[in-house]
This record gives C-alpha cells, sequence and structure tokens, in this order.
C-alpha cells in the first residue's frame, strides 16, 4: 500500500479516536472534618488511563464550588490532556457550605465568626482532605486549585501565602475588593521565600464593574512591581465575558497558562524519544517538579511521528509506551497501527489482539474501533 494512503487512513483513525473521547462517571465520598466541623462532600473524576498502570501517579486538581464549576472543569482537563496539553490528572470538586467564612483571610467588621477562615481551611484541604484522597488513589505530590469569585480570592490566598502547599493556582474573577483590598495590601509586602519557589499562579477578569475591576487592576499593579523570584504569574482579561460566564474560558486558559510547554511537540515538528525525554528533563527544572509520560503523550507523540514518515521513532516511542502502561488497549492499538504501516503485519496483528483483550477487560468506549482494526488487520494476516 503506498505510504500517502497509509498516513491518510492512520490520520482518520485518530481523529475519530481522539473525537470519542468522553468523561468518566464521578466517584463520590465524605470527609467528616473535625477542624471545620463540618461533613464534606467531594466528587472526584479519574483520567482514563487510570487504570492502565498500577502504579502511575497523577497531579491533582481541586475545584472549589465543586457544586457549579466541578463537571465543565473535569471535562476540559479530560479533552486537553488527550491531546497532551495538559497533564492527565484527577480532578476533585469540593463544595464549601460557607463561602465567605472558608474563603476569606480576614474577618470583616459586622462578620464576626463568619469570615476569616482561610487558614483554617487551608488546613481541612492540607491535613485532612488531601491525606484521605491519598489513601483511595494514586495522587502525585503536585497540587493545584481553581477558584472563582470569593473562591477565586481564596486561590489568590493560597497563591500569595502558601507556596509550600500548592504549587499552581488559577483564580477567575477573583473578589479582591474584600476588606478594602487586604489581599493585595499583604502581596505589596511579600518577599520571595527561602527555599520555596513561587506558585505557578493565573489570574483572570471578564467585563466587570466598580470595585471588581478596581481590585484587579490594583493587583496587576503590584505584580507588575514584582520580580519573577517572588510570583511566577501570567494574567488574562476577557471582554466578552461576564462574571458568571467567564469560568468556562478562564479555566481553559489558566489550565494552558499553569502548564505552558507541557506539549513537546504542539504544532507538526517531530520528536524521538531521546529527544523527549531530554525535553521532559529540561521542563522538570522549569516547573520545579518532574512530569513523566503519560499514556496521552505516548500515544500522542508515538503516532504523530509514524505519520511524518518516522515510523522507526513512532514505534520505538510506542513499544515505550505499553513497557510503561501495559495495561492500556489505547497504546497498544496504536502500536498495532503503526505497525501497520510498516506492513508488519503479523507484530500488528498481536499488539491489536492485545488491545482488543484489554478494551474488553476494561469495557473500553473505544472497543468499536479496536474490533474495527482488530477485524482489517486478520483478514490481512
Amino acid at each position: 500500500m503506498p505510504f500517502f494512503k497509509k498516513l491518510t487512513q492512520a490520520f482518520t483513525y485518530l481523529l475519530f479516536f481522539f473525537a470519542t473521547a468522553s468523561l468518566h462517571a464521578a466517584e463520590t465520598f465524605q470527609v467528616d472534618s473535625r477542624l471545620i466541623n463540618e461533613t464534606v462532600t467531594a466528587r472526584v473524576v479519574l483520567p482514563e488511563s487510570y487504570h492502565h498502570s498500577n502504579s502511575f501517579e497523577y497531579p491533582v486538581l481541586l475545584v472549589m464550588d465543586g457544586s457549579t464549576q466541578f463537571e465543565h472543569i473535569a471535562g476540559n482537563v479530560n479533552f486537553l490532556s488527550t491531546f497532551s496539553i495538559v497533564p492527565e490528572m484527577i480532578v476533585v470538586g469540593v463544595s464549601a457550605k460557607s463561602r465567605i467564612k472558608h474563603f476569606t483571610h480576614t474577618e470583616l467588621e459586622g462578620y464576626e465568626g463568619r469570615s476569616g477562615g482561610a487558614e483554617l481551611y487551608t488546613r481541612f484541604l492540607k491535613d485532612e482532605l488531601l491525606p484521605k484522597l491519598k489513601e483511595q488513589y494514586r495522587i502525585s505530590p503536585y497540587t493545584l486549585l481553581t477558584g472563582h469569585s470569593l473562591s477565586g480570592l481564596y486561590t489568590s490566598y493560597l497563591a500569595t501565602h502558601h507556596a509550600g502547599f500548592i504549587n499552581a493556582s488559577i483564580s477567575v474573577s477573583p473578589s479582591l475588593w474584600w476588606d478594602d483590598f487586604a489581599l493585595i495590601n499583604d502581596i505589596k509586602t511579600a518577599e520571595q521565600q527561602a527555599e520555596k519557589s513561587p506558585v505557578r499562579w493565573f489570574v483572570s477578569m471578564a467585563n466587570e464593574p466598580n470595585e471588581m475591576a478596581d481590585g484587579y487592576q490594583r493587583l496587576m499593579n503590584v505584580l507588575a512591581e514584582k520580580s519573577e523570584s517572588v510570583f511566577d504569574w501570567e494574567s488574562q482579561q476577557f471582554p466578552e465575558e461576564t462574571h458568571d460566564s467567564t469560568p468556562l474560558i478562564a479555566n481553559v486558559e489558566g489550565l494552558k497558562s499553569i502548564f505552558r510547554g507541557y506539549n513537546a511537540v504542539p504544532n507538526i515538528e517531530i520528536k524521538s524519544l531521546e529527544q523527549l525525554q531530554a525535553y521532559y528533563g529540561n521542563y522538570q527544572k522549569t516547573m520545579g517538579y518532574k512530569f513523566p509520560m503519560s499514556v496521552h503523550q505516548y500515544n500522542v507523540y508515538g503516532l504523530k511521528a509514524a505519520y511524518e514518515g518516522k515510523l522507526e521513532w513512532g514505534t520505538e516511542i510506542l513499544e515505550k509506551g505499553v513497557e510503561v502502561f501495559g495495561q492500556s488497549e489505547i497504546l497498544w492499538d496504536s502500536l498495532a497501527t503503526v505497525y501497520s504501516m510498516n506492513d508488519d503485519t503479523e507484530s500488528a496483528f498481536q499488539a491489536s489482539n492485545k488491545a482488543l483483550k484489554l478494551a474488553r477487560q476494561h469495557q473500553s468506549k473505544y472497543l468499536s474501533e479496536i474490533e474495527a482494526q482488530n477485524a482489517d488487520l486478520n483478514d490481512r494476516n
């Protein structure tokens, strides 16, 4: 078969394969907190590759205001990670019963006992919720949070006061006006914390009036005067969005900002396995954390190399992928595709049989596509 025809067929398969990406059902559990004297319900969505390994650990994304923001953020993480724009993550939606109490770090007159509880809520997240999550799931030491409005004020507080707890933070239209812009006044006097890397922090603002816009501009002015050693931040305004509509687009842009540079081959360029390993070695220095290559990275980079004519690169990347993720029907099926492109029908059929067995075992959403390739290879073998 001419190479161009193989390439066209494989590329069409990739688009169909990725287009079927969907969100796993959420798991729910409760934490009886002694610190904040509440029973907190958390919802968890695992990456689709979670069961492709028994040891691989995933970053955790804590979504504040989980009752309203969880679903769209979990869906966007799933989509972006499928194309290796961000890492696969365990997404956890957490809902606070008292937003003013838990998301503000100063007690306001008239709100005594009902505000200023951010420090205690942080202890709950750090000492009660995360240990509970780690008992049940394979969570890596990389933690990021996202919040909107009052919870955006809280994630701003964490970004500027708790570099030892979190690695990254997204603050969507944060309520920086709280207590006469108290947080911004704190930031004015902030200095670099010894031996701690600054939190990667994304701040955004919609088309909003009065104290919301004022707070954002004040923050931009203060941050502009700080060195990158104190705050590692990026910001974006969304003039076409309202306070209520902005979380959808702002969280996508925030995730892309936090993980800028994560995709090693964002356009048509390709890399060998050795080049990818070197790239992520340098990325570790930038992020202060080593992100091991995931199922989708091996898949995207391997197929991309093969489609661009470097079949030996694609084969090497995907063979390494199934070595690390031996239970991944995605990688075995893609390896079968690349073997087939290289006219190695016997190896392709063996890899496809492995993919088919795993897809049936996992009740994979990709089962019909894997069955189709397996039937085609069976006819040719």
